[in-house]
């Protein structure tokens, strides 16, 4: 699982942050350069990331565009024709609900630079006026009589089209550097024309359109004042996505392959902020699905939680895409064993907002996996969910997952787990989060199980702290036809703790690289001890991997220098493998969406026995789907399942 904070609209939170004196960037302002003299917008917003008037009291004018909470966007209307300066600015003002939208205004006050939650989140800086004083000026007189409200800036082949490949180019980060700090911001190359991270920072706070948009991840809401969904502009046209096949049949956007996790990051991506009235006007609860189509979306481009946004200020009309969740054609009998994989988002019978999870949990196992012969569960929290009191047991919530299936119609399945010693593997502190299993005793038997801690791995020849801290992987051996075959179920080291791909350090941050490797590495060693004593055993080593498929620890480390695993997640330069049957003919392989990019983060690795028979799907059930108050998913991650002849 992928963590985030949860969300309050960044010029909320801006407004917060600036009260409480985390300004940022910012020097002990200097006079004006003289009486009434103006400094234009966009000589404020400069050609970078940091302000040249940072620290610096400035005049200037401009037209409201936009009003949020205690914030204002205000733009020049004329601008100065360079694509690289932005035209608007971001105003803290203590009586925004005095103004209005169109209102042509001077500011006068200092220039600082504003980093969300400050340096240590690796957000860039937003360049604000903090509350300044603000008169209310005539439009013609002071822009002319030619004056008229500023027509939004298109994003896409109406106007200005994206960088769809660069986020920031190699030959500036190396060395690193960080572009909150002016000095670095100065010797970067600003070119909003090739990196992704200039050309929106060139727009910032300023009126855009993103043309003709399509969703490629569904609404996710996150509190009172706050929903996103992320699009591409021109319905994913092949003149603004690059590769030209990046988009999936489902209507998404696949990330692109690059074995240390960098390379082409889909820059193309614009995400849409919902953030409430005033702002949005809409309903925040609005029904957004992968491949929706959203038309021409306005707002104001801002940022916050390492992501520009634009910051909607019309209702948004969506023409609903037709996706629909998948059943798998993958069908167990009395000759083929199937097996899943499904990390389903720390489930508890302790939290009574768990209710409906378990229902649509119980519906994709029962029904759209067919009901698999063997669970291997990620993301189950104990009995009392998040409360910290001690509880390490899952009993009540693994049969409440049980019973929810045998409700939508699925088998009595039996359960199995290894209880963690408190607050020790990770996730949510109190929610002790761990792997477990569900297996059908009408098709299986279990012949036994045991987690892979130190003293199992130190026996296997492997590092026996490679998983301290996380969850520990959980093994489970079955019969089948009287043939034994052995599950891993895994979840590995998170993400959580990198820095933002649109972040001030560049190279952003991977967190949890080393652990990742040393687990994969430690997986590898443990089922060539298992294939030493029995060359041709089955052996399926499946979960959430918290990795893509093209890193090197799925392609070198835990298949091995002599490979005794394949992952059954294909991988080809453009990620459409096609097969002889394996996939069933897919060609979406994603599990997750984060930051609108589609993306594996599960997979399932299997010995060379299993390999000739195997049968393979990613069955999407979720992350296509919104998740906001008046909906709920069964997870974040979509499950995998698999079917052999033993």
């Amino acid at each position: 699982m992928t963590l985030r904070s949860s969300r309050r609209p960044w010029f909320a939170l801006s407004a917060a942050l600036a009260l409480a004196g985390t300004l940022l960037v910012a020097v002990p302002a200097s006079p004006a350069s003289g009486a009434g003299h103006i400094t234009p917008i966009y000589d404020i917003q400069g050609e970078g990331h940091v302000s040249p008037e940072a620290g610096n009291s400035v005049i200037t004018h401009g037209v409201i565009t936009a009003i949020g909470f205690r914030a204002l966007y205000v733009q020049d209307p004329n601008g100065d024709g360079n694509d690289a300066t932005s035209d608007a600015v971001f105003v803290f003002d203590f009586n925004w609900f005095l103004r209005s939208v169109g209102e042509c205004v001077e500011l006068d006050g200092s220039v600082s630079e504003f980093i969300p939650g400050g340096p240590g989140t690796g957000n860039l800086s937003t360049t604000q006026m903090f509350a300044p004083t603000i008169t209310v000026v005539d439009c013609e007189t002071t822009f002319g009589p030619g004056y008229s409200f500023p027509d939004p800036t298109v994003i896409g082949l109406g106007g200005r089209v994206p960088p769809n490949e660069i986020t920031i180019s190699d030959d500036e980060i190396d060395p690193p550097i960080n572009l909150q700090n002016a000095a670095d911001d100065a010797a970067n190359n600003f070119d909003p024309d090739e990196d992704g991270i200039d050309f929106y920072e060139s727009m910032e706070a300023m009126l855009v359109t993103v043309e003709d948009a399509q969703a490629v991840s569904a609404t996710r809401r996150f509190g009172t004042f706050s929903a996103e969904f992320f699009t591409v502009p021109n319905q994913g046209d092949a003149a603004v996505i690059e590769p030209n096949d990046a988009m999936t049949q489902r209507g998404g956007i696949v990330l692109q392959p690059d074995i240390d996790g960098t390379g082409d990051l889909n820059p193309e991506r614009v995400q849409i902020q919902l953030s409430g009235s005033p702002l949005y006007p809409g309903d925040m609860n609005l029904q957004v699905k992968v491949g929706d189509l959203v038309g021409d979306v306005t707002g104001v481009v801002g940022y916050s939680f390492g992501n520009f946004e634009v910051n909607a200020t019309h209702v948004i009309d969506v023409v609903d895409g037709g996706l629909a969740e998948e059943t798998t054609k993958i069908k167990s009998n009395k000759n083929r064993l199937t097996v899943a994989s499904y990390n389903v988002l720390n489930l508890s019978v302790g939290d009574a907002n768990d209710a409906a999870q378990f229902a649509e949990l119980g519906v994709h196992i029962a029904d759209n996996l067919g009901a698999p012969d063997v669970v291997a569960l990620q993301e189950i929290q104990d009995d009392s969910g998040v409360t910290d009191d001690g509880t390490v047991t899952a009993d009540d919530t693994l049969q409440e997952l049980i019973d929810s299936i045998v409700a939508a119609g699925g088998p009595m399945y039996a359960a199995f787990d290894v209880d963690p010693a408190n607050n020790t593997q990770g996730g949510v502190p109190g929610g002790n989060i761990r792997n477990a299993f569900l297996y059908n005793p009408d098709r299986v038997d279990l012949v036994g199980f045991f987690a892979l801690d130190g003293p199992t791995l130190s026996a296997a020849g492997a590092d026996p702290t490679a998983f301290t801290g996380t969850r520990v992987p959980l093994v489970g051996v079955f019969e089948f036809g009287g043939d034994e075959f052995t599950v891993i179920s895994v979840h590995n080291s998170s993400r959580f703790g990198s820095t933002p791909i649109f972040g001030g350090p560049q190279p952003f941050v991977q967190a949890g690289e080393a652990e990742r490797e040393a687990q994969t590495k430690a997986l590898n060693q443990f089922v060539d001890s298992l294939l030493a004593a029995d060359p041709d055993r089955g052996v399926m080593v499946a979960g959430d991997f918290n990795t893509f498929e093209w890193t090197d620890e799925l392609l070198e480390d835990l298949p091995g220098p002599e490979p005794a695993l394949t992952n059954l997640v294909p991988f080809e330069d453009n990620k459409k493998k096609k097969d002889n049957g394996l996939h069933l003919g897919q060609e979406d392989f994603y599990s997750f969406i984060f930051d609108g990019n589609s993306q594996m983060l599960d997979h399932f690795f299997v010995t060379d026995s299993l390999l000739p028979s195997a049968k393979f799907d990613v069955v999407h059930v979720n992350v296509d789907f919104p998740r906001t108050f008046i909906n709920v998913t069964g997870s974040d991650h979509e499950p995998l399942v698999a079917s052999f002849k033993l």
